[in-house]
């Protein structure tokens, strides 16, 4: 179960504006100012035989501030246990600062805690920028120059990434203009998916999934390829879903708690303007603390070397909120991409450019063609069910890696959805969900599977058998759990050609969390909703669910 906890004042400030049919980027006008408590808990596991020597490298957050945004910090607190035989700083050629600290002769486990309170003052207003595209050469200086060289992991000189990039940035003007048309390409058109083998931009594009890794890489060699700087960004995200306004409720933002990449873009009049290539423009949202910046996620990540073996790391992060005010308006919804963006507005001091060339997404997924008679199976099947959040090795050296859990903690008061579609009769098996259980020695799970009213759910359908929680065991990680909807044959329902929602209830002391997949690219764009109280539905969440339908065609 997530270890936050929200104490805040929040206010939020929604204008009722026509969304045109289609419109997807959100311009936000406003400020969030927020302080909040994180704790990062860094433990290497005791090896057998012991450890001779353990070097670690890590780095704690910076201080910083650009247009949009300032990360100050406060009561910075660093704690080892035990005590370390040396601890060093160092400074990289990018500005990153390291922690340095060497272990000898380790019996059990060595652990870094660290402590800090954020201040994070987000101001979204209306940027000016004359920047034209392409950008004249002689007008980037040398410490922006450093972040258009191609990279092992960011192949900004590859034939297949620069043809891309140019058909992408065909009939730009503006740099605003060309960095839009290819960050909004990068969010229709890649999946995100871990655990995965590899994180490079070439491997990226190959097969449109990855990590937020992935994302950064790929976003960043398609901008590097057309001679615009940009460069990655390591921090910590923080799992606490926040609000956007929309026009009708609101979008609720994830993304997971742990580490976390993203990246910044130069402009010539502004500096360095960050971006997350999986929700955002112009700005990252108040669950976003900066640590470091470099060309690639090698630049930014912490590592250690031990000797003779490497040993088990996990990394806990948990975070209060002391405060916490949003005070954002809705200024405008415009068309693109299939995704949803935030952004904030930016008025270029140039004629408006043409409009690019359009460049299908990957289409959303669908149930696999099976005769009548045939057992089917679909959903959003992809999740990390077992796996290591934390860690890449390769022989004596360790590095943490981006990968983390996506997760919605979702036996609390509030009530969640996930939409699902067939296009033909279905005798139901099973729902299975991808759940981890916390907790439910009496408490109980069921679903309700209930038909779409106006892009809701409704209130007509059909209810599982309940699914008790001491009949489920405990796993380190993820897993199925299988609902059923009849015990006799003679009562298995069956579902007709159209939109069911599937909509999670809960009893007693159950604790589960529901594993989804960051951004909205197995159905429709709002396919998975939440709700506090009552059955309005008015927030929609910028992930789907991960679920599993199995039955039967009928055919009909």
């Amino acid at each position: 179960m997530k270890k936050m906890i929200l104490v805040f004042a929040l206010v939020f400030l929604a204008v009722l504006l026509p969304e045109s049919s289609g419109a997807k980027t959100l311009i936000l006008e406003g400020k969030i100012d927020g302080v909040v408590e994180v704790s990062q808990e860094r433990v290497f596991g005791a090896a057998p035989e012991g450890i001779k020597k353990l070097v670690f490298r890590f780095t704690s957050p910076a201080e910083f501030s650009n247009a949009v945004l300032t990360q100050r910090l406060s009561n910075h607190k660093i704690d080892y246990n035990p005590k370390p035989d040396s601890i060093t700083a160092e400074k990289d050629s990018f500005g990153n600062v390291y922690t340095i600290v060497t272990w000898t002769n380790l019996r059990g486990n060595a652990a870094v805690k660290e402590s800090f309170d954020a201040e994070l003052l987000i101001n979204l207003k209306d940027l000016k920028s004359s920047a034209p595209f392409p950008l004249p050469v002689k007008d980037i200086p040398a410490d922006a120059a450093v972040y258009l060289k191609p990279t092992p992991l960011v192949q900004s000189d590859d034939p297949g990434i620069k043809d891309l990039a140019a058909k992408l940035t065909n009939g730009a003007d503006t740099e605003h203009a060309a960095v839009t048309a290819v960050l909004n390409w990068v969010i229709d058109n890649i999946k995100y998916k871990t655990p995965i083998p590899n994180y490079d931009a070439v491997w990226t594009l190959t097969t449109g999934h990855g990590n937020c890794q992935n994302y950064a890489h790929l976003a960043i060699a398609l901008l590097r390829a057309r001679g615009i700087p940009a460069r990655i960004v390591g921090g910590i995200a923080l799992g606490k879903s926040w609000k956007v306004p929309l026009k009708d409720g609101a979008l609720l933002q994830s993304i997971g708690q742990g580490g976390h990449a993203w990246m910044e873009v130069w402009y010539q009049d502004i500096g360095w303007v960050p971006y997350d290539a999986q929700q955002s423009h112009l700005f990252v949202g108040p669950r976003h603390i900066k640590q470091t910046a470099g060309l690639d996620s090698n630049d930014i990540n912490d590592s250690w070397r031990t000797a003779p073996v490497l040993p088990d790391f996990r990394e806990d992060i948990s975070a209060e909120y002391k405060k916490e005010e949003i005070a954002l308006i809705l200024k405008e919804t415009i068309a693109g991409p299939a995704n949803y963006v935030m952004t904030s507005s930016i008025t270029a001091a140039r004629l408006a450019p043409a409009a690019p060339p359009v460049i299908m997404a990957r289409p959303p997924e669908k149930p696999p063609e099976v005769k009548p008679g045939g057992v089917v199976e679909f959903g959003n099947l992809d999740f990390a069910s077992l796996m290591d959040f934390y860690v890449k090795a390769k022989g004596d050296t360790g590095q943490k890696t981006f990968d983390k859990e996506t997760a919605e903690y979702v036996t609390g008061p509030a009530a969640y959805a996930q939409a699902f579609t067939v296009d033909k009769g279905l005798r139901l098996e099973t729902i299975s969900l991808a759940m981890h259980k916390f907790g439910g020695r009496i408490g109980s799970l069921w679903m309700d599977v209930v038909n779409d009213e106006n892009g809701k759910p409704g209130m007509q359908g059909i209810r599982s058998m309940p699914l008790n929680l001491d009949t489920v065991s405990y796993v380190p990680g993820y897993k199925w759990f299988d609902f059923k909807f009849f015990s006799d044959p003679s009562d298995q329902p069956e579902l007709k050609p159209g939109k069911y929602w599937i909509v999670l209830r809960h009893s007693k002391d159950a604790v589960v969390n529901w594993f989804y997949t960051p951004g909205n690219q197995y159905g429709g764009l709002d396919d998975a909703r939440s709700t506090a109280s009552g059955i309005d539905w008015s927030y929609i969440m910028n992930a789907d669910f991960n679920f599993k339908v199995r039955g039967v065609y009928t055919g009909i």
